[in-house]
């Protein structure tokens, strides 16, 4: 192997990695901002420079080669580090800035000072993201993963030199731009200056009204993340100290979103294999992403009719609520408010489409992100990881395994294969191939005399080479899973701040602990799905489930 020096160290490194890389692998710290591992590395913020045999570079971007003396700090780089930090943050006031440990390291710098503020206006009037460009320092990041990763390109720089921000076009409301709401953009950005846009104080106003029966469904990736919100390892899995949590904080019934993907597994799977035995509308796409929903709508309104009509598990399971739970308990639906923890910032968008109506009432309310739950437990002094364990309120707290591996990309797929095997008697699938975490992935599928082709996607960026193929007639595919964040909604917009794809990893594989660990696997066997079709309605794919369960999508394309 190549060797260099580094610090007076001799170190030998694989060939193509960058000095930052062979840095981190050795534990020898570097500073960085702009840097980020799932995006391309431009050196914009000048953080991670290093003394190169005697020349100043920036180390994400150059690569280690034989025979570098490399010096990752002295007093120049010290003093170069600091201008470069202080022309970046004199773009912004400093008290401001809540959002990384990063940031919090360059503010100890010496002369950080609000000397260039701007006064733009926030952008607010989305029910999803919040934008507060005054908080830009021009990292880039944001635009790198809606472009590079997403190919979105919602987000451009605007202006020139130290003004640059990351906005969008002709400065517009990200409501009037090609924005999904993934939040994709929110989990990079340093400085708050994307974010959710919060629903704690709704929440809250909800909670203090002795008249409302308030009520919070949690997904299934919360599980597996909202640990991380308080030191815990990811992928720990943290259910009962959850439901623990939720409690304390004063809802009147804590309740799992699982039970609403078991309830969007049998009524997905019914309508695959009616449109298999039709041969119509293939190939038929999942719709339990609202951020994948928003983009065919905004980017492909012509291959609409591919995505599955059942409502996410998140409306379903809101619909149910205001119906069947309400006159199970005798409470004017009208009372009940419906909370939602979820990984994600579109869920927020889509609880507010004008068709997720059909009680009569919004299906679900509000919506509250894995980094807002943890910091509305935060407030009220709620130490997640003491807390005792608590099992979910029945009846809709009551899930399979199906309903755990929703969060994970592959885990619709198999929810939905569970159901197919349990109806059709004769199948051969390679299950195994469904674990995976891969951008684009392809899984045979025998069903009796028929040879299938699964798909199974996750970002908005793989999601639309797929879909340029299906517009040209070449997709192969005959079913398509497709999920718009790294890994499925345990990579969610929503989530802890971190897209480390070993991160994401660990988060899936506690789902599959999860689900490997209950007795209760498939959706088709939970006993409360089974009553709510017999004594409300009726069978799969009927006329009552069409109205209540599923939906349609909208041309938004501008």
């Amino acid at each position: 192997m190549p060797e260099i020096k580094i610090n007076g160290k001799k170190i030998k490194f694989e060939e193509g990695k960058t000095i930052l890389d062979v840095c981190r692998k050795n534990n020898i710290k570097i500073p960085t901002l702009c840097y980020h591992p799932d995006l391309k590395a431009e050196g914009k913020c000048r953080q991670c420079i290093v003394e190169v045999n005697g020349k100043i570079m920036t180390s994400c971007n150059t690569q280690a080669k034989e025979g570098m003396n490399i010096i990752t700090e002295n007093e120049k780089i010290k003093k170069y580090r600091k201008i470069n930090a202080a022309l970046l943050m004199s773009r912004v006031k400093t008290k401001d800035i809540l959002e990384t440990e990063d940031i919090e390291e360059l503010m100890e710098h010496d002369g950080l000072f609000e000397n260039k503020l701007r006064n733009l206006p926030i952008d607010n009037k989305n029910p999803a993201i919040e934008r507060n460009i005054n908080l830009c320092i021009n990292c880039g990041k944001c635009i790198r993963k809606c472009h590079d990763v997403q190919s979105v390109d919602a987000i451009y720089p605007a202006f020139k030199g130290i003004e640059t921000i990351a906005a969008t076009p002709f400065l517009c409301p990200l409501d009037q731009t090609v924005c999904t709401y993934c939040g994709q953009c929110s989990l990079v950005c340093p400085t708050g200056a994307i974010r959710e846009k919060s629903s704690i104080r709704d929440v809250e106003k909800a909670l203090k009204d002795e008249g409302k029966h308030v009520i919070i469904q949690t997904a299934p990736s919360m599980r597996a993340s909202l640990g991380e919100e308080f030191g815990l390892k990811p992928g720990s899995l943290i259910t009962g100290k959850m439901v623990t949590a939720l409690k304390k904080l004063g809802f009147n019934r804590v309740f799992d979103t699982d039970f609403g993907a078991d309830m969007t597994t049998y009524e997905e799977a019914h309508e695959l294999m009616e449109r298999i035995e039709k041969n119509k509308n293939l190939p038929m796409t999942t719709s339990c992403c609202p951020a994948w929903i928003v983009f065919m709508e905004k980017n492909y309104p012509e291959l609409l009719n591919h995505i599955s009509t059942c409502k996410s598990p998140q409306q379903m399971f809101g619909a149910i609520a205001k119906t069947y739970y309400a006159k199970l308990h005798n409470i004017d639906p009208k009372n009940i408010v419906v909370v939602s923890a979820m990984p994600c910032t579109a869920k927020k968008f889509e609880c507010e489409r004008r068709e997720m109506r059909s009680s009569g009432f919004k299906d679900v309310d509000y919506v509250l992100t894995t980094r807002e739950l943890g910091r509305m437990l935060k407030q009220n002094n709620i130490n997640l990881p003491s807390l005792n364990d608590s099992e979910f309120d029945k009846p809709l707290g009551i899930s399979s395994g199906s309903g755990a591996i929703f969060g994970t990309t592959g885990g619709v797929t198999q929810a939905v294969l569970r159901v197919i095997e349990w109806k059709m008697k004769s199948m051969d699938v390679e299950w195994e191939e469904l674990k995976k975490v891969e951008g684009i992935r392809q899984i045979k599928l025998k069903l009796g005399d028929k040879e299938l082709l699964l798909g199974i996607i996750y970002g908005l960026g793989n999601a639309r080479k797929v879909m340029e193929d299906l517009k040209k007639g070449k997709c192969r595919y005959d079913f398509i899973e497709v999920m718009a964040c790294p890994g499925g909604c345990i990579g969610g917009g929503g989530q802890p701040k971190s897209t480390d794809m070993d991160i994401v990893k660990k988060r899936s594989l506690a789902l599959y602990r999860q689900d490997e660990k209950l007795e209760m696997r498939k959706a088709h066997e939970n006993p409360v799905l089974k009553e709510v079709y017999d004594n409300f309605l009726g069978e799969p794919l009927s006329k009552k489930a069409h109205k209540y369960l599923h939906t349609r999508y909208f041309n938004r394309k501008k």
